[in-house]
């Protein structure tokens, strides 16, 4: 425990946000740079610990590799959304831990090599363990633990749950998974997480027991593998219907993953609805990509069902988890209104 404190002693003063910066010796980036994490405390003194996962893009080829966040820092998470302190926000003055997005592996990968002609430390769950270890230090006695993460940081709020998850097993887990669609293999091919396993490795810290851990496809298993592992915690996904940056994403898998350019893929909203039949999922009418790290946290609404307390829900262990949410026709007719309303006053032109 000694050593503990001395490692992850170091820090800056905190922002006029309440966070602070604390540098995690022995952790790195894709260029082998340290990073750290962002930490604010609870002024009430609440035992619920969030963590949240920052997004930025994946390194499984070229293209994307040349496009992936690579900050060992980005910026603080600042108080809007999920951070707001306001009265309506479930999760308001909890303690939060926010891990930037260096590693170019949705925070799971664990190897270091050569990949598209450059050495690379894929060290996501190397990373999010020296980041658990310093947090059980600093935020004990935790009731519920809220694990999510917006683009590449929500795919890793589910394929590096139970890494997070086990630092704390006497509290509650809740997942958030925002924009971070971990889908079938209809929406998404095999062949497609077959590139993510073999760049990153990322089997080695998924649950051996799930059969989300193969050699192909299936990552789609730990949305029903998970609950059973830990029955008294709560799980859930949002998403654009159409999100335009993962459907790029996504598009990779075009051709048996020989695609040329990362376009022409249309199987998102069809997998969402079939993850919606066993899995809480809030599907959110149009193209675009996160949503609850700013004030659309509080402002969205979906089928009559506000985001924030939609949440609120699944976060209350006394209440039962909300089912999926689906827009209805006024949705689509607000959506557009909204859009047209946008364009006229940017004076944008919509093709």
């Amino acid at each position: 425990m000694k050593g503990l404190a001395i490692l992850f002693a170091r820090a800056v003063a905190a922002t006029d946000a309440g966070w602070q910066w604390v540098p995690i010796q022995g952790s790195k980036c894709m260029d082998g740079k340290e990073t750290g994490v962002y930490v604010r405390k609870s002024t009430s003194g609440k035992k619920s610990l969030g963590v949240y996962l920052n997004g930025g893009g994946a390194c499984f080829e070229a293209i994307t590799c040349a496009t992936a966040a690579a900050s060992p820092t980005a910026g603080e998470p600042g108080s809007s959304g999920i951070f707001d302190l306001r009265s309506d926000n479930p999760l308001a003055d909890y303690n939060w831990m926010a891990v930037p997005y260096c590693t170019g592996d949705v925070h799971g990968g664990d190897i270091t090599k050569i990949f598209e002609w450059r050495t690379r430390s894929f060290n996501g769950a190397p990373n999010l363990k020296l980041m658990m270890s310093y947090a059980t230090q600093i935020f004990k006695n935790v009731d519920t633990l809220f694990i999510t993460g917006e683009s590449a940081g929500g795919f890793g709020s589910l394929t590096s749950y139970a890494t997070i998850r086990d630092y704390y097993p006497g509290a509650r887990g809740v997942l958030m998974d925002d924009s971070g669609p971990v889908l079938d293999d209809e929406a998404t091919p095999a062949c497609l997480q077959e590139m993510w396993r073999q760049a990153w490795n990322l089997n080695k810290n998924l649950p051996t027991e799930c059969a989300c851990n193969n050699d192909q496809g299936n990552l789609a298993a730990a949305w029903s593998y998970l609950p059973k592992k830990y029955p008294k915690d709560s799980f859930s996904l949002i998403s654009s219907e159409n999100d335009a940056t993962i459907s790029t994403f996504f598009a990779f898998s075009n051709d048996n993953c020989h695609a040329i350019l990362p376009i022409g893929y249309n199987k998102l909203h069809d997998g969402l609805v079939r993850l919606a039949k066993t899995t809480p999922v809030y599907i959110i009418p149009g193209s675009t990509h996160t949503h609850t790290s700013s004030d659309e946290f509080f402002s969205r609404a979906v089928n009559g069902v506000k985001l924030n307390e939609w949440i609120g829900h699944l976060i209350d262990p006394h209440h039962p988890d909300p089912g999926s949410v689906q827009p209805a026709a006024f949705d689509y007719m607000r959506e557009v209104s909204n859009r047209n309303v946008y364009n006229e006053s940017t004076q944008a032109i919509v093709v």
